[in-house]
């Protein structure tokens, strides 16, 4: 195996040889302190710049989750408002199912009823659940005089506080089912 020999012209040259300075202490002493100023007042510098940055990265995150806090906001708010009217609904539904209209109740319903029909109008048939008809029949002659001809009539479609009227011009409806229906659509 050949052996590779390299032939160097000279030697290295020889290290630079500084010469010893000697510095009066005061002149040191002052270069140390005005080092050491300067080496503080770049850190300080450093460190507030380091602290405006996390303010920025901060304020920004900050923002981002007021924006997401007020994103989820207006979302629970459309879920709440789309929600509501139907829980309102079913509770009024359940608490009024289980109730039985007293006689000034359903004396109010029947007047309600008459008053979207006008005075002297004929052949008037206003149609109650059979117990409330028992409750309102003492009141006939107070309304044929404002509806010649009225005619109360048990309906067994119709539940207690129900009422319907039919006049010429029409039906109408007065029942709890359609008065609900009515206040549910006025909600949304």
């Amino acid at each position: 195996m050949p052996i590779a020999i390299a032939i160097v012209d000279g030697l290295p040259p020889e290290p630079e040889v500084i010469p010893e300075v000697l510095v009066p202490m005061s002149e040191h002493q002052a270069a140390c302190e005005a080092a050491f100023s300067k080496g503080f007042q770049e850190a300080n510098d450093h460190l507030a710049q380091q602290i405006l940055d996390q303010r920025a990265e901060l304020a920004q995150l900050q923002d981002a989750v007021f924006i997401s806090l007020s994103k989820q906001h207006a979302s629970l708010a459309a879920q709440v408002s789309e929600t509501l009217p139907d829980l309102v609904m079913e509770i009024v539904q359940r608490v009024l199912a289980g109730m039985t209209p007293d006689r000034p109740a359903v004396e109010r319903l029947l007047a309600e009823t008459l008053a979207e029909i006008a005075p002297g109008s004929t052949d008037v048939e206003v149609f109650l659940s059979s117990t409330d008809l028992e409750l309102v029949s003492r009141l006939m002659a107070d309304y044929e005089h404002k509806y010649p001809g009225i005619k109360l009539t048990a309906d067994p479609e119709l539940l207690p506080g129900d009422c319907r009227a039919k006049s010429r011009f029409g039906m109408i409806d007065a029942r709890v089912f359609t008065k609900l229906q009515n206040v549910a659509r006025s909600l949304k």
